[in-house]
């Protein structure tokens, strides 16, 4: 099948770049984080046990996210990429109840 873009919606806040509620509910909302990927998407999830946010490919790293430093050796627009982990920090430390989960590993308090 052929792969659809999602229709992003200019972010209220105007942080990030666009977003998308992916089923319509405010359940899962999608934020585009480019720079490692032109088409790279985080997600702010509410679920049972509490609000998440999946940081995906903007940080890799438990490492990474702690000090700010997004993902280097395959980064296609690394000053976007920085751009984006930072919008998706500010976002992490207005609520700092969220659990968070980086691309590739989880952090040490999950």
């Amino acid at each position: 099948r052929d792969l659809r873009a999602w229709p992003l919606e200019p972010d209220p806040d105007g942080r990030f770049s666009g977003r998308v509620d992916v089923f319509g509910d405010g359940s899962v909302i999608g934020l585009h984080v480019p720079g490692h990927t032109p088409g790279s998407m985080a997600f702010a999830v509410r679920a049972e046990d509490g609000e998440h946010l999946i940081l995906g490919d903007a940080s890799h790293t438990a490492w990474g996210w702690e000090n700010g430093v997004p993902p280097g050796s395959y980064t296609m627009d690394a000053a976007r990429g920085a751009e984006s982990l930072a919008q998706l920090r500010a976002l992490a430390d207005e609520h700092p109840d969220w659990r968070l989960h980086p691309g590739h590993q989880q952090l040490a308090s999950d």
